[in-house]
């Protein structure tokens, strides 16, 4: 099992690293980025007290449900490869002079409603992350429809739409400005988001390198070997049995 769909699916948030697919931007020093900045996306900016403030509520929930930890580092790549899509699907719409339509408002109103198994003072980063990949979906579907009407035959598929407007926003990416704070060692291969191991500028020691996890396809026993290895600040959830 892919650890994107071990933690967050069971919240309501399985494809929340599909977008984060898209990410095509490559890591900079912490010079190139004002201080606090976990992102800039083109206009955007995505805040790591953001991700770090929705990582400590988000793991003090899986705590309290006394689930299954992982590496801390998973779920602070998941927040910020997400965010980052997003934010890129937003001003491809911008550009395009697009919308979103009703689907998207009736999905993100009935967000509360979907995570009311977790307790409302704990919720907010569940919300986020459904409304980041909504919000996304949305705006794939409606810049895949432009593109083909563009075009003169819009599929009736809408997965087909989808796909095309998926492709939209990887355009965005690559022809924009992108920049990743390293302390996230995030890199792209074939197209996918991978744990960079080499080329960034934060030092790491021997044990984190051997531990890297790419975030897209880490399987159970991985995560649980790691986590038996990580002491309990670093783990998100219920620290590995002694």
């Amino acid at each position: 099992m892919s650890i994107r769909t071990h933690r967050w699916g069971a919240l309501g948030v399985a494809g929340v690293l599909v977008a984060g697919g898209l990410l095509s931007g490559c890591g900079v020093t912490d010079e190139q980025l004002r201080p606090g900045v976990a992102a800039q996306v083109g206009d955007t900016e995505v805040s790591l007290d953001d991700i770090d403030d929705s990582i400590a509520v988000a793991c003090a929930y899986f705590a309290d449900e006394d689930q299954l930890g992982f590496p801390k580092s998973l779920a602070r790549q998941q927040f910020v490869s997400i965010l980052i899509s997003r934010a890129a699907a937003s001003q491809a719409l911008e550009e395009g002079g697009l919308e979103l339509g009703e689907d998207y408002q009736q999905a993100v109103a009935g967000l509360d409603a979907a995570n009311s198994q977790v307790p409302e003072a704990q919720r907010a980063p569940f919300i986020l992350l459904n409304e980041a990949a909504t919000f996304v979906d949305s705006a794939s579907g409606v810049l895949g429809e432009a593109a083909f009407a563009a075009e003169g035959d819009v599929p009736a598929d809408p997965a087909l739409v989808g796909q095309r407007g998926l492709g939209e926003i990887t355009d965005w990416l690559e022809t924009n400005d992108v920049q990743i704070n390293p302390v996230f060692r995030l890199t792209i291969e074939g197209g996918q988001v991978v744990s960079d191991a080499g080329g960034t500028s934060v030092a790491v020691s021997d044990f984190a390198t051997l531990n890297l996890l790419d975030p897209l396809t880490a399987t159970q026993e991985q995560v649980t070997a790691t986590v038996e290895q990580l002491p309990p600040s670093q783990v998100c959830g219920a620290p590995a049995a002694s």
